[in-house]
């Protein structure tokens, strides 16, 4: 007997008697293995079939990697712009079943039944004609900053036969997405000359009918006005960062006039109740600093709650103390504030992170050394900071498990490894406690950009995808290891899938699976057989065996794609991807 794929994605919080998400073509099939409190969650993007009293108003992500259980299937995408289907069935082994090449460079994509629904940056030539899909053996070319977005509807039933049903163009790039109920949002970033793009720099947020997976229909958009990006430290408008309810979208980013008020971070909230896809703008929320994450923003029991820094997103260390805010959401146009603190630093530092965790939230500054603090939030009129813990390097996303957490961090001036994974102990939110901390990875890095822009799987935003904490005890975290002039030409030495063993008490350091291409995600896949990870890069999958964590074997290696060069747009937010630069393109390669 075979149990069902695992991603460490766990099902979004719904509303108060709303229906469970299904996902992988039946009710709960995908395992439950990473239980976050309060924090939106993302629960991997299919949905299985169309039934809308199973899944309706369920939120959903999307991914690069899609599962179907009942037909023991990968649906995996890679940036080279190929998007292929695995065949699992057998434990311990992987078969090619077809491949389809996407139009631009694939970003993500959500599963409903049998067809994908793909996202896809730099697709629409500055022409409005859909770009023919490159081949294989070509280059990925840098972004041409006046291209579109593409979404596609792709017919997998026959995966030696894919095919594409439908194609949307949207204007400009895009920043993210989800799925509520049978409704796609796709928020974009458009840079004033991409090709449907208004006159000047906005964010779009454009909504579709997908209930009907093979005949999706555009149904409705709303705009929000640029930020004064010249007025701003000389940088560009970032793409806007997104957190979801079942009836609400928050999009935060860079307030329009931040260079001219007090307040630098605007969030808009959007209506979405409506279960055809209808948008309505609700309330605009004004923030200290801008919002470079979305894990600054949370609901949690009518309340929103936000965290923020000003001069953050122009300067290294910003230039006041972070503050926290709540706000009653008494509805979408009326968010009323009924809490605020601000931070007590030891130093000016810069925010980096941000966790909330039910009546709990944590937050990570850095400057040299990485204070982690502790915030109580039960009651939203008094929100308190209870203590502080002061660490070497950055923590750059960060995992609640009740009274522990643990912390995806770097730090280029570790000689044991550039990535490290951090076990803190919270029981007491007055005195937090480092338990342990294991460093890995390349050791040849040179600086926090590198690391974010060129060794970590996903940006902020996303690395939640990447980096998965499993429920039987063990952390999976792919990385890619840039060469020494930080080029390796595909070859992918040092890169891989890092495993670990963890319990309350202890992080133990266990096998590195080797891997090129550009490691990027972890699928669980158990039988009686044998304990299985499949790990998925930009251009293979490949099944270990891990019954002996520190002595793994490979048992499958199938080729899905090429191994294309990382780019990312030059920028600050919290020193990840979250920025776009219009003079120029960080280019790389498959490290």
């Amino acid at each position: 007997m075979r149990t069902a794929f695992r991603l460490a994605l766990p099902v979004l919080a719904l509303a108060a008697g709303s229906a469970t998400a299904c996902t992988g073509g039946r009710c709960g099939s995908f395992a439950d293995d990473e239980p976050m409190a309060a924090a939106e969650r993302g629960v991997p993007g299919s949905t299985g079939g169309n039934d809308q009293s199973a899944a309706q108003r369920a939120i959903v992500e999307a991914d690069i990697v899609q599962l179907d259980d009942e037909q023991d299937r990968i649906y995996a995408m890679s940036r080279g712009g190929t998007l292929a289907m695995v065949d699992a069935k057998v434990p311990g082994t992987l078969r090619l079943m077809g491949k389809i090449t996407l139009s631009g460079q694939p970003f993500e994509m959500y599963r409903r039944g049998d067809v994908l629904l793909t996202m896809s940056n730099n697709a629409v030539s500055y022409d409005g004609n859909v770009m023919l899909p490159l081949g294989e053996s070509a280059e990925v070319p840098p972004p041409d900053l006046r291209n579109g977005a593409l979404v596609a509807a792709v017919d997998v039933a026959d995966p030696a036969k894919a095919r594409v049903l439908a194609t949307f163009k949207v204007p400009g790039e895009v920043a993210d997405s989800r799925i509520v109920g049978n409704v796609l949002y796709v928020a974009t970033y458009e840079n004033g000359y991409c090709h449907g793009c208004g006159t000047a720099p906005r964010t779009l947020v454009t909504s579709f009918d997908v209930s009907t997976p093979t005949a999706p229909k555009k149904v409705d958009q709303i705009a929000f006005s640029p930020s004064n990006a010249s007025g701003y430290g000389g940088w560009s408008p970032w793409k806007r960062s997104v957190f979801a309810t079942e009836n609400r979208l928050y999009v935060g980013g860079l307030a329009a006039d931040a260079a001219t008020t007090a307040n630098e971070g605007i969030i808009e909230v959007i209506d979405i109740s409506d279960p055809n896809g209808v948008l309505k703008r609700g309330a605009t929320i004004s923030t200290s600093g801008p919002i470079a994450s979305r894990w600054q923003m949370d609901e949690h029991d009518g309340y929103f709650r936000v965290v923020s820094q000003h001069g953050v997103g122009r300067t290294t260390s910003g230039d006041r103390y972070p503050d926290i805010d709540v706000f009653r959401a008494e509805s979408t146009t009326s968010m009323v504030r009924v809490g605020h603190v601000t931070m007590a630093l030891p130093r000016q530092e810069g925010l980096k992170t941000v966790r909330f965790d039910g009546a709990r939230a944590y937050a990570i500054t850095f400057q040299q050394t990485d204070p982690l603090f502790t915030f109580d939030l039960s009651d939203p009129a008094k929100p308190t900071q209870k203590g502080q813990l002061e660490i070497p390097g950055w923590v750059y996303h960060l995992e609640p498990r009740g009274e522990v957490l643990l912390g995806l961090g770097l730090d280029w001036r570790d000689s044991n490894g550039n990535l490290n994974v951090s076990l803190f102990d919270v029981a007491n939110l007055a005195q937090p406690k480092l338990v342990q901390r294991v460093s890995f990875g390349p050791t040849n890095a040179w600086s926090e950009w590198m690391i974010t822009n060129g060794v970590l799987a996903e940006d902020q935003d996303r690395i939640q995808k990447a980096f998965r904490v499993f429920d039987d005890g063990l952390i999976a975290v792919p990385f890619s290891a840039p060469g020494e002039y930080g080029n390796d030409a595909c070859s992918g030495a040092g890169s891989g899938i890092q495993l670990l063993d963890w319990s309350k008490t202890s992080l133990v350091k266990r096998a590195l699976l080797p891997m090129k291409g550009n490691p990027r995600r972890a699928v669980r896949r158990d039988s009686e057989a044998m304990k299985e990870l499949i790990a998925i890069s930009d251009s293979n999958a490949v099944s270990f065996t891990i019954d002996d964590r520190s002595k793994v074997v490979k048992t499958a290696d199938v080729e899905i794609g090429v191994c294309a060069p990382r780019q990312s747009y030059v920028g600050r937010g919290f020193e990840g991807n979250d920025t776009v630069a219009e003079d120029g393109w960080g280019g790389g390669s498959c490290w």
